[in-house]
């Protein structure tokens, strides 16, 4: 791994997929809270974004990067500031933590 974070050239990472976090996220609590908010919770998974992620066209973060998102934010998180962003991944990741002593299960 580079200083930035990223692999040399010609090296891929693996992608982190976790069931357990995917799972863990259905039916909790939205941590986007935007304007397009549904409030049901019913709808919420875990949301990925590509934004400031490196990521490409077609390809998803890795789970951790994600947050606890209902079907209208998730819709509508292209509209939302970074701040906003950042702060539903940090509630989400808090919750992960409390839950399983990791952010990696």
């Amino acid at each position: 791994m580079s200083l930035m974070g990223k692999p040399p050239l010609g090296q891929k990472v693996e992608m982190f997929v976790s069931d357990d976090l995917r799972k863990f996220a259905m039916g909790k609590e939205c941590q986007m809270k935007s304007d397009w908010c549904n409030w049901n919770w019913a709808t919420t998974n875990l949301c990925h974004s590509r934004r400031k992620t490196g990521t490409g066209t077609a390809q998803k973060p890795h789970d951790f990067w994600g947050y606890h998102g209902c079907a209208g934010c998730h819709a509508n998180e292209h509209k939302v500031s970074l701040a906003d962003l950042y702060g539903a991944i940090w509630r989400t990741q808090c919750a992960v933590y409390a839950h399983f002593g990791t952010l990696t299960p």
